[in-house]
């Protein structure tokens, strides 16, 4: 029974982690016209990408930080399913986006890795302490 609850509260975690993913990402598709960015251009995909990073960030931290059991393994299982997904539509992208997008977005899968896990262990690092 605690192995079917662990591996339940597993799926909850990498669930709730898309779940904050498709939150930050919808912010960033109603906060722009509300303070004024206008649609297209470099501005807009320059917001876009900072929000993507944003994302995958608040996923990882809330998988690693929720889960039941091995919490980094949460962080990067759900951070290689965002790698592999950036990756492709890096590839998939050609020349529809200009090439600084594709460069940064693939750049910060590193940078989304290490501040989720930053974030979301911080309940490891502080458990330790007491």
């Amino acid at each position: 029974m605690a192995m079917l609850k662990t591996f339940l509260f597993s799926l909850l975690a990498l669930g709730g982690s898309l779940l904050a993913l498709v939150l930050v990402t919808t912010v960033a598709s109603w906060l722009p016209p509300l303070i004024g960015v206008h649609a297209g251009g470099a501005v807009q995909l320059g917001w876009d990408l900072a929000f993507t990073v944003l994302g995958g960030i608040a996923a990882v931290a809330f998988a690693s930080h929720y889960a039941p059991c091995w919490p980094r393994s949460h962080g990067v299982s759900l951070w290689l399913l965002l790698a592999v997904a950036s990756l492709w539509a890096a590839w998939d992208m050609g020349n529809d986006f200009p090439r600084w997008f594709v460069v940064l977005l693939v750049v910060s899968l590193p940078l989304q890795l290490g501040a989720g896990l930053w974030l979301g262990a911080r309940r490891l690092r502080t458990a330790t302490k007491a």
